[in-house]
């Protein structure tokens, strides 16, 4: 590429070639700040310089830790010229631009702010619906992070309707698209975040609640999915943290999906641990509501979760099966009859397993014996499974 050298003008910019841009180092002075020289490449008017200093500045940022890079950024007077980037027709200073602010709103709330009152969350909006899924992917990344900080710039965000076009971006399902779709599950992710300063309404956790099940029931379980499905499932067991009644979570009908992921070998831990931390809110309510679980086949999977031996999948699985042991007594014999009893022995016995783990197998052992007057088969199973002697054992 022949060298092009810019014409002498008031911003200082003579002599700056594309060729010295490209030269100069991705990263910050000795003295903590962005080479003067790549600010005055971004406010080159010849394009090929600007869009060479905006992928160093980016650079900067993408290979800094944000607590050392984003001040010097922020510092250098760009976020409103590089939020106007984000209105290009040239979808490489589109994505650079929405990177660099991705990059940004991951910094504090102050500098995150940074972010939104140059007006970048309308902006990145519609770049979510770009028909380039680079562009989209960046622009909904940005959002997360926004969304991910704090209630205040949240409501910012939902405000702009930020919100609202995730939920078409996690229902588009289009080929080539998926990359986006599942940017836009992690972003719902961290809306839902329930160690913000307040919990979201009744209505918009609901809205979060049938998107996110309609993805999980309609979305494979492979590699490429397992990440945002992952998401997908710990965003369920963010939503009842928001005073979600279980009826509402059950009536999207997502309980048998949830069942169906934790007996998927495909299924990974994550996912697994996902799965049942829903599943214990769910069978600690009524007994119609835990005849939903087990109906759908929640005991199997247990039996699935025990025999992994990660000790917070028993710990989780066990804690299921206790509550299922106090519920009906059609439902303790049928954790019963799916053979849940001898793990909980096993648990309980073993002194290798957490105390919590060995907890919960004693809660699940005791809220049997409740049952034994009522029933013949639950007091002969207890006998037969040494529960006896399992209790003891936990005594000493």
């Amino acid at each position: 590429m022949p060298e092009e050298t810019l014409r002498d003008d008031t911003t200082g910019l003579a002599g700056l070639t594309l060729q010295g841009v490209s030269g100069i180092r991705a990263s910050l002075t000795e003295e903590g700040k962005v080479p003067e020289d790549l600010v005055l490449g971004f406010n080159s008017e010849d394009p090929q310089i600007k869009k060479a200093s905006v992928i160093k500045i980016r650079k900067i940022l993408q290979d800094t830790s944000p607590s050392k890079a984003v001040q010097p950024v922020i510092d250098t007077g760009l976020v409103l010229a590089i939020v106007f980037l984000l209105d290009s027709e040239d979808t490489t200073l589109q994505r650079e631009a929405a990177w660099i602010l991705t990059n940004i709103a991951s910094g504090t709330t102050e500098q995150t702010e940074q972010v939104i009152d140059a007006g970048a969350i309308p902006r990145l909006i519609i770049l979510s619906a770009s028909p380039n899924a680079d562009v989209a992917y960046q622009a909904v990344w940005a959002l997360g992070n926004v969304l991910g900080d704090c209630a205040r710039l949240q409501d910012r965000v939902e405000e702009e309707g930020g919100v609202a076009a995730l939920f078409r971006l996690v229902d588009r399902g289009e080929p080539d698209f998926e990359k986006v779709q599942r940017e836009a599950v992690w972003a719902l992710f961290c809306y839902v975040n329930p160690w913000h300063s307040r919990k979201l309404s009744i209505t918009k956790i609901e809205h979060v609640l049938s998107c996110l099940a309609r993805y999980i029931q309609e979305t494979p379980v492979n590699e490429a999915n397992m990440e945002s499905i992952e998401y997908a499932v710990q965003a369920l067991d963010r939503i009842h943290r928001h005073d979600l009644q279980r009826t509402d979570f059950i009536a999207t009908g997502v309980v048998p999906c949830l069942v169906k992921l934790l007996a998927d070998s495909s299924s990974s831990i994550t996912i697994q641990k996902g799965v049942l931390s829903c599943l214990v809110y769910v069978v600690s309510g009524s007994d119609h509501d835990t005849d939903v679980a087990v109906d759908a086949g929640l005991l199997p999977g247990l039996l699935v979760a025990l025999e992994t031996k990660d000790g917070d999948l028993c710990r989780l699985a066990l804690w299921n099966a206790s509550n299922v042991a106090a519920g009906s007594l059609s439902q303790a014999c049928a954790l019963l009859d799916a053979g849940l009893l001898k793990p909980a022995v096993r648990g309980l016995m073993d002194d290798q397993e957490s105390a919590r783990s060995r907890s919960e197998a004693c809660w699940t052992i005791s809220n049997l014996t409740d049952k034994v007057s009522g029933d013949a088969k639950v007091a002969q199973a207890l006998i037969g499974g040494h529960c006896i002697e399992a209790l003891s054992a936990a005594l000493r």
